[in-house]
């Protein structure tokens, strides 16, 4: 009876559910500490047991995404990894410098995720990932971030200015307002033209929160457009979420085309 109880207790410790590593790091000399992205957990960090020495020991490398089985110490109030199925090692991520940074940013900002909005955020990063190639990760990256913000709460809708109420004009350049972390009218910017957002660029954003992902992935517009976006949109970040992102820090986007 008493063996059959530890089995049993062991069982009601173990936990199953889709998820995808989006930070990895090394624990001591043999080990490794992984964080997973899931719809059912939110974030979660496990310790991969022997991971860097053993051969046989459950492991999962940088953006595996995956059925993950973890056990629960309760009294430790740590996970470690039993084993996984998985889905898509997206193997092909590390390859590309255009890729390996869109996906070190999106990861970033996962990073900061709550546990509100787990379900959305994990379908926005895998489907994001999946996507990603050296053709359309700049596009990627600006509909992630877009949607990102308007999934935690701190977007906006480039309709009307978010400090005044202000409908914009078609024609009407957009400031910026640092002390709330949002694009404004001109009126409301507090940064004297620092970071500005043309009418046309601000028609795309626009269109495409007004849309579904796959359309707006759709949209024409030029490289050189892109890159213009990316940059307003990643300079933005810092204002709007206080952190500082190391990916924008290493200043690896300057050097990308």
């Amino acid at each position: 009876m008493v063996e059959r109880a530890n089995i049993l207790k062991c069982m009601d410790r173990n936990e199953s559910a889709p998820a995808i590593v989006i930070s990895t790091d090394r624990r001591g000399d043999y080990d490794r500490q992984i964080t997973l992205l899931s719809p059912v957990w939110g974030l979660r960090r496990v310790t991969c047991y022997g991971a860097r020495k053993s051969q046989k020991a459950a492991k999962a490398s940088l953006y595996t995404e995956a059925t993950f089985n973890l056990y629960s110490n309760p009294e430790r109030h740590s996970y470690s990894l039993v084993d996984l199925t998985v889905i898509s090692d997206h193997s092909s991520i590390l390859q590309s410098l255009e890729c390996a940074f869109a996906a070190a940013l999106m990861s970033e900002l996962a990073m900061l995720e709550k546990g509100e909005e787990a379900e959305s955020l994990y379908s926005l990063f895998t489907i994001s990932l999946d996507e990603v190639d050296e053709e359309n990760w700049r596009r990627i990256l600006i509909q992630f971030i877009l949607r990102y913000l308007d999934l935690v709460g701190l977007g906006t809708d480039y309709v009307s200015c978010p400090v005044c109420s202000k409908l914009y004009a078609d024609g009407d350049i957009l400031g910026f307002s640092s002390t709330l972390g949002v694009p404004c009218c001109p009126n409301c910017d507090n940064m004297a033209g620092e970071l500005i957002l043309p009418p046309n660029a601000r028609a795309y954003l626009r269109d495409s929160l007004r849309t579904e992902r796959e359309r707006a992935m759709q949209f024409r517009i030029s490289g050189n457009m892109e890159m213009r976006l990316l940059r307003y949109l990643t300079r933005t970040l810092t204002y709007i979420l206080s952190v500082d992102l190391k990916c924008l820090k290493s200043g690896l986007l300057n050097s990308l085309q």
